[in-house]
């Protein structure tokens, strides 16, 4: 259930990413809707009770350990619990950094340096060599982060420029950027890179294949266009009056699914979390696989009215997180990807590595003979005699093993 929970992360703060920059420029044209609700009974109730108790300090210092220790984590690359002791035991000093600074540029600045020694100072005490890598993790890591900060100021703040003291503003304000910071940490000790400079580059560079391998696309379509190659047969007019009556009959079906969803969320008060909420489902429903439909229409009907009645029920409101709602939007199409049943292919020579493993693994274990066997074969493209060679089986006795697990995988779509 959660093989692709990594990939749910990376997708979810990447939606995220690109829903802020469009509330921006939505913001810079006079659009200014997505401001925090600090006027929200729950918080004013919250902001009472914690207030009259003096806990908001107690968590100012949770969320202080929490983002020292992962700016810290991720730039010695280190995710244990002597980490953790480690900035426990410097959260005092941390915490009176931040006690004694103001909003001036030279505090901003103590506040970037005295961290940075913080972390090469756990580097020394653990006999570590400090390398280029840990201070470009740390500057790569502020500049994102500031970046999100500064866009999250511009689109959330408003017309609030002073919240310092106010508990409500403050837990509205870092609530997005620490699930941000949570996410970023996540992926980095999960994807075992060494580098976030490798990270962003590694996911930078995916990008940029699948955009080529798009306009690949594109430019050959086009080209056959051109010569006139074409798989279509010709329709005949019953076809394509056919095919036009269905095209109108699915819109105004899709458009009366629309308007109920809209409806929902209007009883819910929630027509903007809803809008975040379709829009991260739409542009996601592919992305962890084929997307999930019933066989009958009605059961769709009904199920995803449902589901949009109980998200629109439970989602934070726009102006408390803009990250729940995406996370809500993006998990729908991440759950609804489990219940689709993935047709496998046999193994066969020169298949992609990850093709091979999101196969093979699901009948073998990666660290036995079999696995190797069929690795050697499949992806390095050895032969049968070579192997058998190696691993001391008979020619016939390989061809067997490669029989076995070509036969499991296909009982998988049984």
């Amino acid at each position: 259930m959660f093989k692709d929970y990594d990939k749910y992360l990376s997708v979810s703060l990447k939606v995220y990413s690109f829903v802020l920059l469009l509330i921006l420029i939505l913001k810079i044209v006079g659009l200014d809707y997505f401001g925090m609700d600090v006027n929200n009974p729950a918080l004013l109730n919250l902001n009472s009770f914690i207030t009259n108790y003096h806990l908001e300090n107690v968590w100012y210092a949770i969320t202080i350990y929490i983002y020292a220790y992962i700016i810290i984590g991720i730039t010695v690359s280190e995710n244990s619990k002597r980490l953790a002791l480690y900035v426990l035991a410097l959260l005092p000093i941390m915490i009176f950094v931040q006690v004694i600074k103001t909003n001036s540029f030279i505090f901003l600045i103590i506040d970037f340096i005295y961290l940075l020694l913080i972390a090469l100072l756990f580097l020394k005490l653990t006999k570590q060599k400090i390398t280029k890598t840990h201070i470009f993790n740390y500057v790569i890591f502020n500049v994102i982060t500031i970046l999100f900060q500064v866009i999250s100021i511009e689109t959330r703040m408003g017309n609030i420029r002073v919240y310092g003291d106010n508990f409500v503003l403050n837990f509205i304000f870092n609530l997005d950027y620490l699930i941000m910071m949570l996410i970023i940490h996540d992926l980095y000790f999960k994807k075992g890179s060494n580098s976030l400079c490798t990270m962003v580059v590694s996911s930078s560079s995916q990008k940029l294949i699948s955009l080529k391998r798009f306009l690949t696309r594109l430019l050959r379509r086009s080209q056959n266009k051109k010569k006139g190659k074409t798989n279509k047969k010709e329709l005949t007019k019953e076809e394509k009056v056919s095919n036009i009556i269905f095209i109108i009959i699915a819109l105004f079906w899709n458009l009366f699914t629309l308007f109920l969803i809209v409806f929902t969320a209007l009883i819910n008060d929630t027509i903007i979390e809803c809008i975040f909420i379709t829009f991260s489902f739409w542009i996601t429903k592919t992305v962890f696989g084929k997307a999930f439909h019933f066989e009958s229409v009605i059961k769709c009907f009904i199920v995803s009215n449902l589901t949009y009645f109980i998200l629109n029920k439970i989602t934070a409101p726009l102006g408390i997180s803009i990250f729940i709602p995406i996370l809500l939007g993006v998990g729908l199409s991440y759950v609804t990807s489990k219940f689709v049943k993935k047709a496998y292919k046999p193994l066969y020579r020169g298949m992609p590595e990850e093709l091979f493993d999101d196969t093979i693994l699901n009948v073998v274990e990666k660290n036995s003979t079999k696995y190797r066997i069929c690795y050697e074969f499949y992806i390095e493209k050895e032969s049968d005699v070579s192997l058998s060679f190696k691993y001391n089986y008979s020619v016939p006795g390989i061809r067997k093993i490669k029989d076995r697990v070509n036969k499991k995988i296909e009982e998988l779509n049984n």
